[in-house]
């Protein structure tokens, strides 16, 4: 050990009476206090409420993450199921407007009967006398308004009676043509046909009675000036004009408190106009005050079954008394203007109801759609005045108290929906915890 080692170790310990007398007294009978540690003091203990908050903010906060999940995907539902609700929106309502299957098909209609109403009629005028042409004087085939192909219509007409035919379509002399050139190939001697347009417009309807072309016929407004331009024009191609059913151009048109044809000319103008005669009677309607016009100034008289549809029957038959019941024969008649008429409110029967389109019914479920869809407002434009137009202005009303209840159904709905989901999915969630136990007791087992 080296000396300064020793010299260290050999210096006496020091005494406590050897201390600086600024240090306090420290006797045996003093108490000792703790010595302070070194760790920091700990926070006071919290109160109840932040506990309660401390100890229930994650769970809250678990359960809103949850809930922001949940309306997330509840937003996004419903935003999907408003794009289906605007899809189906344009395409129904646009489907509504397109050309659509009629219910019924017409095509293979059988007219397998006979019908005399000179069993059992006689003219209404007594004085007339003999009769042997039996005439219609306004029908329609399918090339313009109706239903019944040329040939169809010829069946019909001879099953109910009738030996001769004006066929005149809505501006169109097509269709009274093929019936004229069928008839002569396949019915020369039960049937004779005279070819007609019927001239249809917003103001009247008018045959044009033995012409072989299409008369023009616009505008879908036309003036006195214009009415009577067109009247000469089918005088200088040999035929005759004769003004169509009075009481239904008159009538009042739904929702307008104006006639179905705007601003008919009245009796007296379309005399002066030099029109040869009137339609009396059209379908079973009787036009007594036209009659009596007509008797009075000594003018044409005709009936027209007006048909459109082969379940319909006829009611009225135009007589004439022909030496030769030829085409010629019987336009001499009808420019003498010796006519007179049989007539039967009732109508002929049988009828015949055809069968059922099958392409409708495929389409029906969507056309029931579209109807419903489209009931949430109406819209008129009045009568249609077969020149592409319509002969009133149009209106459009909305039903704002159906869009109500429609959006309220729809919420309804979706809120159903809703619950049904979640109940279905706790459920599953149940079933599946159920069903996992199962099956680890019995791989426990």
């Amino acid at each position: 050990m080296d000396q300064e080692e020793n010299a260290l170790l050999s210096q006496p310990t020091q005494n406590y009476d050897t201390l600086d007398s600024s240090e306090p007294d420290i006797s045996p009978e003093t108490p000792l206090l703790p010595l302070p540690t070194t760790t920091s003091t700990p926070p006071p203990s919290p109160s109840n409420s932040h506990l309660l908050r401390d100890g229930v903010r994650p769970i809250f906060n678990k359960i809103s993450l949850k809930f922001r999940s949940y309306l997330y995907g509840v937003l996004l539902r419903f935003f999907q199921f408003i794009l289906i609700l605007i899809f189906l929106f344009t395409f129904l309502t646009i489907f509504k407007y397109e050309d659509l299957p009629y219910t019924d098909d017409y095509s293979d209609v059988e007219f397998n009967w006979r019908f005399d109403p000179r069993s059992y009629l006689t003219p209404i005028n007594n004085s007339f006398g003999e009769f042997n042409v039996l005439l219609d004087g306004h029908s329609h085939t399918n090339v313009g308004g109706g239903r019944m192909q040329p040939e169809q219509l010829l069946q019909w007409a001879i099953a109910n009676g009738y030996n001769a035919i004006i066929v005149s379509d809505h501006n169109d002399i097509v269709g009274g043509l093929e019936a004229q050139r069928i008839a002569r190939e396949k019915y020369n001697d039960s049937i004779i046909v005279i070819p007609a347009m019927e001239y249809s417009s917003c103001r009247l309807h008018m045959q044009f009675i033995g012409i072989n072309e299409t008369v023009d016929f616009s505008p879908d407004f036309p003036s006195d000036e214009r009415l009577k331009e067109i009247i000469d024009h089918v005088h200088n191609l040999g035929g005759l004009v004769s003004v169509n059913h009075i009481p239904w151009s008159n009538r009042t048109e739904w929702g307008y408190q104006v006639g179905t044809l705007p601003d008919h000319p009245s009796r007296e103008k379309l005399r002066d106009m030099g029109v040869d005669g009137f339609e009396v009677v059209n379908e079973d309607i009787f036009d007594w005050q036209t009659y009596l016009f007509a008797q009075q100034n000594n003018m044409l008289m005709l009936t027209g079954s007006d048909v459109h549809l082969p379940s319909r029957g006829a009611y009225a038959w135009t007589v004439l008394n022909v030496p030769n019941i030829t085409y010629e024969g019987i336009m001499t008649e009808l420019r003498a203007k010796r006519t007179s008429f049989l007539y039967d409110a009732t109508g002929t029967r049988p009828r015949v109801y055809p069968k059922s389109n099958t392409e409708y019914y495929n389409l029906l479920p969507v056309i029931l759609l579209a109807n419903y869809w489209t009931s949430f407002y109406s819209e008129s434009r009045g009568m249609y005045s077969f020149q592409d137009t319509f002969c009133h202005q149009r209106k459009v009303i909305i039903h704002w108290r159906s869009y109500f209840w429609f959006c309220l159904w729809c919420l309804i709905f979706f809120t159903c929906y809703e619950i049904g989901r979640i109940l279905f999915i706790k459920g599953y969630e149940k079933f599946s915890v159920r069903k996992s136990r199962n099956e680890n007791e019995d791989e426990s087992i």
